[in-house]
């Protein structure tokens, strides 16, 4: 019998990316396989051949769209001189661009559905936990560099990046949600408030 052939990279990353178009577009419950096989040009069978579950498919969409996110900003993470700096690219990097369309939206719109998915899914509680305390222990740590460093105030820094962790997701589902008073460009202004209140500094904010 012959091994299982590989799934290419290039293959795989197309399904995941339209895992979470798709799931943007339709919603979670309303997205089926097929779907997503329509989307790429693929049949269902090949797309269930790798991940077999919606479940599973969403975990792999998940960790691909942290992937792309922290790929994204890398580089100017490497290059920031302070702790103020990486703050306010992870920030920027992590609210929506009033200019963008909503496939900006598309990586968002997964972390609903996984929280959903996840309360009956142990595979996928366990990776959206991955995900979030990965995430939880960047701003933490770049918190504790401005403390040392003289840029913020003494603050709890694990208190603090479960706070604005909470506050992002919470300003972004308002966003997705298309709230009248809630748009991309007042997440991101509540966002460096609520930053700049409890660490005691001022961002350059950019212009929106």
């Amino acid at each position: 019998m012959s091994p299982r052939p590989s799934l290419t990279a290039t293959r795989r990353n197309e399904i995941l990316a339209a895992t979470s178009t798709t799931i943007a577009d339709r919603g979670l419950c309303e997205t089926r396989i097929a779907d997503i096989a329509d989307h790429i040009g693929a049949s269902p069978a090949l797309i269930l051949y790798y991940f077999p579950s919606k479940a599973a498919l969403l975990t792999e969409a998940l960790v691909y769209q942290d992937q792309m996110f922290h790929e994204a900003v890398k580089g100017e993470l490497d290059n920031a001189t302070s702790a103020a700096a990486k703050l306010d690219i992870l920030i920027e990097a992590s609210c929506p661009k009033p200019t963008r369309g909503d496939g900006d939206l598309d990586g968002w719109v997964l972390w609903p559905a996984a929280w959903e998915m996840s309360r009956h899914d142990p595979t996928l509680a366990a990776a959206r936990a991955r995900l979030d305390e990965s995430w939880r222990a960047q701003i933490e740590s770049i918190v504790e560099e401005g403390i040392s460093a003289g840029e913020f105030t003494d603050v709890d820094a694990s208190d603090f990046s479960i706070q604005l962790a909470a506050l992002l997701d919470g300003l972004a589902i308002e966003v997705m949600l298309r709230d009248p008073t809630v748009d991309a460009a007042r997440m991101r202004k509540l966002a460096f408030d609520f930053v700049e209140l409890a660490l005691n500094t001022l961002f350059d904010r950019r212009d929106t």
